[in-house]
């Protein structure tokens, strides 16, 4: 069924760009196409808009559906937002539909090849987002002056056309009402986002909320008609899609996860009891950085690197405890990344900015401020600049807090760069311009002070967290690298068991645990 659908469209495609000769056309012969078949051309412009879009549109519920059928109990926070924030809070544009893509499928070998970015940071998702926008609001045209525009478009067009071979070896199913996407191995349910329409068995793709978000619009993946049509069947309630019908059993358990969710999902405290039981023979190091946490040191970024095993998150769980203790109180935002939602910087400064909301430390007066608390920016960059406000201008310290400073630890960025590499704790240090560019340096007080963790000492790591930017750096010798315990550490870890100076060794020998 798809199969027709998408092959309806690249024929219609196909067939206008042979009759024109686009595939072998030269400038001077793309100039007189301008100026004597501008009818045609455009002919071809609404063929490849329109089987583009049809395969983003598509892809992007694929995706999507593919990603909610494999999420665990737990689900993903982030993930949940972003999807409600793009599908439920607004209506969706292409725009939507790309990021939908992008952030179901990024850890799906075939169906994140759209996902890879060029030179210029655009993947062709994005590309052709963009020229659509341009073309529909004319700022490229089919005119003469837009002749490199025009060429660099029918090389684009080409490129999604190509997208249609993600389909190959692939159905759509009808069963119970419901459309299903099948694989020679597996098999998804498309529904709600993919449903059965006026047309027997045609397949309409969701297209947005209307009337205040309670009536769901639907285009026919065929006749490119909407359903329902409210100018044929105003009135008639049967031909209406209910949004709380239709989409909002969906949304709901998303919506749920994200009340409650959150602190579920960013819970560290299983890992930090699991460290504390773990953690021995490292009082020198910690001592260090706790004095160093309530110092008033200009140099307020401590890194802190090691290879895997030496201990690194187990020092920083404990200085998360002893910071949060009586004796200290010294406010503490951290995070441990690992597996899952937890594994992006994305997800890592959500959970910064709700620890601090959680424990009153923003200060809420500014009614914009209030307001963004409420519902975090969900772009990346947009969050980011609210973070440093927030840590810039809005950082409430505690009374008990003597030293005025807060601490940001974040553990094993390493873990956090398996999810998406193209995010880099530097994006955090930045401006940006209105076009997401890196505008200038920022750098929060020195009363903000910032822990890393992370495997391996050498230059490429360094050069990859691009922490060598940082003039900030404070160093502690023992700390860069961290390394093994030595004998007397293994000493007092064994104490209550009194084995033997030849079991100490042995120990130690047998670990590779450096003296």
């Amino acid at each position: 069924m798809i199969q027709s659908t998408i092959k309806r469209y690249l024929d219609r495609y196909q067939d206008i760009k042979n009759k024109l000769g686009l595939h072998t056309a030269n400038t001077e012969q793309l100039n007189e196409l301008i100026l004597n078949q501008k009818s045609d051309l455009n002919n071809y412009y609404m063929a490849a808009l329109g089987l583009s879009t049809l395969l983003l549109r598509l892809g992007a519920v694929v995706s999507l559906c593919k990603k909610l059928h494999h999420l665990d109990d737990k689900g993903d926070a982030l993930f949940m937002k972003q999807v409600i924030d793009n599908l439920r809070e607004t209506l969706p544009s292409d725009t939507s539909w790309r990021t939908i893509w992008e952030i179901s499928a990024t850890n799906d070998t075939h169906w994140s090849n759209p996902l890879v970015k060029d030179s210029n940071g655009q993947n062709i998702l994005g590309r052709f987002v963009k020229f659509r926008n341009d073309f529909v609001h004319q700022s490229i045209r089919i005119i003469p002056e837009h002749i490199a525009s025009i060429q660099k478009s029918m090389v684009l067009f080409d490129e999604m056309a190509k997208l249609a071979e993600l389909f190959e070896n692939t159905s759509i199913s009808l069963e119970e009402n419901k459309f299903y996407f099948n694989t020679p191995t597996e098999k998804y349910c498309l529904h709600p986002f993919l449903q059965n329409g006026e047309e027997e068995g045609l397949p309409y793709l969701f297209q947005g909320l209307y009337g205040n978000k309670t009536e769901a619009k639907f285009i026919n993946t065929h006749f490119g008609n909407e359903w329902p049509d409210t100018k044929e069947n105003d009135g008639l309630e049967k031909s209406r899609q209910i949004a709380t019908a239709s989409l909002e059993p969906t949304f709901e358990p998303m919506r749920q996860a994200l009340r409650g969710g959150a602190g579920q999902v960013f819970d560290h405290s299983e890992r930090i009891a699991y460290y504390q039981e773990c953690f021995v023979g490292r009082d020198e190091e910690l001592n260090k950085i706790l004095d160093w946490c309530q110092s008033d040191s200009k140099n307020n970024v401590l890194p802190i690197y090691a290879e895997a095993g030496m201990g690194k998150g187990a020092l920083v769980a404990e200085v998360v405890e002893q910071l949060k203790s009586k004796n200290l109180q010294v406010p503490v935002l951290y995070h441990f990344c690992g597996s899952g939602m937890q594994n992006s910087l994305h997800a890592t400064l959500y959970h910064l900015i709700l620890q601090g909301k959680k424990n009153q430390w923003w200060d809420t007066s500014d009614e914009q401020v209030a307001k963004k608390l409420e519902r975090l920016p969900s772009k990346y960059i947009d969050l980011i600049h609210f973070f440093q406000l927030l840590l810039t201008s809005n950082f409430k310290s505690p009374r008990n807090n003597k030293s005025g400073n807060l601490i940001i630890i974040i553990d094993a960025l390493d873990e956090a760069a398996v999810a998406n590499s193209t995010m880099r704790l530097s994006d955090w240090f930045y401006t940006y311009n209105e076009k997401e560019e890196p505008q200038e340096d920022w750098r929060s007080s020195s009363n903000i002070k910032w822990i890393f963790t992370y495997r391996s000492s050498s230059e490429g790591e360094k050069q990859f967290y691009q922490l060598h930017n940082f003039k900030e750096m404070e160093s502690i010798e023992m700390l860069q690298p961290l390394k093994g315990l030595g004998e007397n550490a293994v000493e007092k870890a064994l104490e209550k068991f009194k084995v033997s100076k030849e079991f100490i060794a042995a120990v130690i020998e047998k670990g590779k645990i450096t003296a």
